[in-house]
């Protein structure tokens, strides 16, 4: 029998069922009975409530608000694999590397679907890169992408492929990224990242027209455009949009710093 059946049989239909029969049997012990079953889902029903409240916090700019409810998912026992990753992942970017990569490694020696173990590994590569183990977090990246590539897999490898230093490479994988995603922001600020440090400035400034046209809602896209703009001489322009990078959120996985762009922006006004 199908597990979703046996889940539906076992959680609902049976349950619901008895109930039933109660309350034409014995009116007072289906009453009880219903507020027992209510009480039971709304305990093994926790931890998506919170994951819920934790995915709203988050998606309103409130991290803390949110790492503390998918806490709360996590301590419950009850948490999805994906919601437990979630959790690793939003631990990371406020810079507790120590608990992310305890998690995430918790998660590593459970039986997960394909799917869920891809995803735990890519974001066990983000801690390997914040812990200065570049060479290995791209090696676990490339390893993922073999099995499962997505948009996010693109950006994350795109862009530790910069740090690298191998351009040309690198210029290969966000070219192919670029075509498999064009209107992703992080893949188009990789490839235009890249494209700059070529010393190719006008396809550079290309993809990054495109890229600023969207109001990308992360630091960096602004402050590279900055700095090609910089490079080209436009410093009015450039200083405009270092700037700009300032108005948004730095978190720990943020691939610059708001002391560097403010740096830039101080030498570039002199």
């Amino acid at each position: 029998m199908n597990n979703n059946i046996k889940k539906l049989l076992i959680n609902f239909v049976l349950p619901a069922a008895a109930i039933v029969i109660l309350f034409r049997r014995y009116f007072l012990y289906g009453i009880i009975a219903l507020i027992l079953y209510i009480l039971y889902g709304l305990y093994i029903g926790k931890a998506s409530i919170y994951t819920i409240i934790g995915s709203i916090r988050y998606s309103k700019g409130n991290m803390e608000e949110a790492i503390k409810w998918l806490d709360k998912a996590y301590k419950s026992g009850r948490a999805k694999p994906t919601t437990i990753t979630s959790y690793a992942y939003l631990l990371l970017k406020s810079g507790n590397i120590q608990e992310a990569e305890k998690i995430l490694m918790e998660q590593m020696d459970k039986i997960l679907s394909d799917d869920d173990k891809m995803n735990v590994k890519s974001n066990l590569a983000l801690v390997l890169w914040k812990k200065g183990q570049l060479d290995e977090a791209i090696n676990m990246l490339e390893e993922v992408f073999s099995k499962y590539k997505t948009t996010t897999i693109y950006g994350s490898l795109g862009y530790l492929l910069i740090l690298k230093g191998d351009l040309n490479k690198a210029l290969e994988f966000n070219l192919e990224a670029y075509e498999y995603n064009s209107s992703n922001a992080v893949i188009q600020d990789n490839l235009g990242q890249t494209y700059f440090l070529l010393g190719d400035y006008d396809k550079s400034q290309e993809i990054y027209e495109k890229l600023i046209s969207t109001n990308p809602s992360f630091p960096e896209a602004y402050y590279n455009y900055g700095l090609l703009l910089k490079q080209k001489g436009e410093t009015d322009k450039a200083l405009e949009y270092m700037k700009k990078a300032l108005n948004y959120k730095f978190s720990f996985l943020s691939t610059v710093s708001r002391e560097e762009v403010e740096a830039v922006i101080n030498k570039i006004s002199g």
